[in-house]
């Protein structure tokens, strides 16, 4: 097979040379540009990409084909290249009136690209970006992992849904299929235990529990410090939000998340409306930068952990891992976030009636490590004055 093909068509025949020109300079050792300037042109040349199976990476379409409307001509190549990803070139044009707002509003195109372009600010940087999107979808050249196991069986599929949201790439056989018995053969194993997972150096694990699985693909399940500033329960965008913050401010800071980072968010496929993300974002990969984020600020995020009760302990609190108070215990009143456990604040999802917004559980983190910074400012004093509101 072939390179993949970055597809450019534009009726301006000088944007299409210049546009395969540059593409060509930064990625024509890996991929070839093919460049059109008609629609029928370019659907036939797309055709006889796709009868060939050759693979295109990139459709790169003007907004404004004469032959056609540029999201009809992405409608047409994408039946022919499902895997490609749809760029619509427009003006520079950043009124309501664009047609890239509609044509991503409706799910007509992954990306923009604006010309006239700059080369490192615009051009090469947005389609390295592109191209890492596209690779996510092809065929994984390497697994960290092989689980054997049976696919109605409750553990595989636990197994197999738990690396999915670790994003770790691993290889499903099935334990009455030729690969799976020559795997278990391999290890002196049988179907009578499932699932196994098989890491790549040859590290096995029988029937494994969550938090096995989470040390195997290089998490912590057991916290390294006994007594720390900052406990965040939650590794949703709230709690890795406060992680960062606290951390970030200098803080002891620990994260205690019983499954896996991300929360709801994390399961979101694509998340368009957080800022600085334009063309979206998957609700992983936004969580996964943000606890790669607290991780380099010096948190400790500790999996497989459920948190069982918080408890005073003089001007201390104790998480045990493994029940709050009913009634605000104070005569002072409740500082905002703050729970029925004094020094205790909730954000995001854990508040009653929160708003369900990315966005919203990164101000409530963020806005706790502030809390936090009062109430330890104070002494954890029991007179400390709540902060006023509006």
């Amino acid at each position: 097979m072939s390179r993949p093909v970055l597809f450019v068509i534009d009726d301006d025949v000088g944007v299409v040379h210049a546009l395969r020109d540059d593409l060509g300079r930064r990625f024509g050792e890996d991929f070839r540009v093919i460049g059109e300037s008609s629609a029928v042109a370019g659907l036939a040349m797309l055709r006889k990409l796709a009868d060939e199976h050759e693979p295109v990476a990139l459709l790169i379409v003007d907004h404004d084909l004469s032959e056609m409307s540029g999201v009809g001509f992405l409608a047409c190549a994408h039946e022919l290249h499902p895997l490609a990803r749809r760029v619509l070139l427009v003006e520079r044009d950043y009124s309501a009136r664009s047609p890239v707002v509609q044509a991503m509003t409706l799910g007509e195109a992954d990306y923009h690209l604006t010309k006239p372009w700059m080369l490192e600010q615009d051009l090469y940087r947005e389609i390295s970006e592109f191209l890492a999107d596209w690779a996510k979808d092809q065929e994984a050249g390497f697994e960290l992992f092989h689980v054997i196991g049976l696919p109605q069986d409750r553990g595989t599929h636990e197994v197999r849904e738990l690396l999915t949201r670790f994003n770790v790439p691993f290889r499903f056989h099935t334990a009455d299929g030729e690969q799976g018995r020559h795997l278990l053969n391999g290890k002196g194993l049988d179907t009578s235990r499932l699932p196994v997972m098989i890491r790549h150096d040859g590290y096995t694990m029988v029937e494994p529990a969550p938090a096995q699985i989470v040390a195997a693909v290089g998490g912590s399940t057991c916290s390294e410090v006994d007594e720390c500033d900052v406990v965040i329960v939650g590794a949703g965008p709230a709690g890795l939000t406060a992680a960062v913050y606290a951390a970030s401010e200098g803080l002891q800071t620990v994260v205690l998340e019983e499954s896996v980072s991300g929360g709801q968010a994390g399961n979101s496929p694509m998340i368009r409306n957080y800022p600085g993300f334009p063309h979206g974002i998957s609700g992983h990969e936004l969580t996964r930068r943000a606890c790669e984020q607290a991780w380099m600020f010096g948190a400790h995020i500790v999996f497989s952990q459920r948190t069982a009760d918080l408890a005073r302990r003089g001007d201390g609190r104790v998480v045990r891992v493994g029940a709050h108070p009913s009634r605000w215990p104070l005569d002072r009143p409740p500082l905002p976030l703050e729970t029925s456990m004094p020094g205790v604040f909730a954000a995001g999802d854990a508040r009653y009636r929160s708003i369900k917004r990315v966005a919203s559980a990164v101000g409530d983190g963020a806005t706790a490590v502030r809390l936090a910074h009062e109430y330890l400012a104070a002494g954890h004093s029991d007179e400390l004055s709540p902060i006023p509101r509006g």
